[in-house]
């Protein structure tokens, strides 16, 4: 086969799981209320003490959207792990497919079962013991919606990016995209994954952007080295 029909296969499973995550958000959108609010009413908070305020419309929308854009990412995700997969074992050698399929598996299903950590067992658990430590007698706690979210949705965006950035980064040593010891395409992609961090954590990690996306691409610049270099 033709590498351009190669590439041609490749950019097909790219677009079909563009469309996919589309197709889902688009879906969700329909139910994304009621999923919001079941999941404020189960977070363990004590309603009758604790008043919960949206503060910007605006922000609620945007919320919405960063919510339904993850999850839909997260569902798609093993599926074009196992398209990717069968994509390239084809073409490599059995100790090749092995680390091929370590690599592309534990992602895929790494992502779903982070998010469900993380929104119904880390943040809940979280948010009733700093709701606790911090209450005072007399006195009606106010939670902002948006912003009890924000901390969910930072924290699931950087697992998705640094996830992201490790396959990447894996592949492209397995395939032999390397130059010496390192991937010829290390700087861009850990400079993309930076970016793409520090510009959409939202507000709520004000003044810790340049860490977190740099703690982000470091990790996953490490683990990608355990990945061998197959030419």
């Amino acid at each position: 086969m033709p590498v351009s029909e190669h590439f041609s296969e490749l950019y097909k499973i790219i677009r079909i799981s563009v469309l996919a995550i589309i197709f889902i958000s688009f879906i969700l959108s329909f139910h994304i209320d009621k999923l919001i609010q079941y999941w404020l009413e189960n977070i363990g908070l004590d309603t009758e003490l604790v008043e919960l305020s949206i503060y910007s419309p605006y922000d609620w929308i945007n919320t919405k959207w960063a919510i339904l854009l993850i999850f839909s990412i997260s569902i798609v995700s093993p599926i074009s792990c196992i398209k990717l997969r069968n994509f390239a074992s084809s073409g490599l050698y059995p100790r090749e497919q092995k680390w091929l399929s370590v690599i592309l598996f534990s992602s895929g299903l790494l992502m779903p079962l982070l998010m469900f950590t993380i929104w119904f067992i880390a943040l809940p658990y979280c948010i009733v013991f700093f709701s606790q430590m911090g209450t005072v007698d007399g006195i009606v706690a106010k939670y902002d919606v948006v912003s009890i979210i924000h901390l969910g949705i930072g924290i699931s965006w950087i697992f998705v990016i640094g996830i992201s950035t490790f396959v990447v980064l894996s592949l492209s040593r397995l395939f032999g995209i390397v130059e010496g010891d390192e991937s010829k395409i290390r700087i861009r992609v850990l400079l993309i994954s930076f970016s793409i961090i520090f510009l959409t954590l939202p507000e709520t990690y004000e003044g810790l952007r340049v860490f977190i996306a740099f703690s982000t691409a470091f990790v996953a610049d490490f683990l990608s080295r355990m990945s061998p270099i197959y030419e």
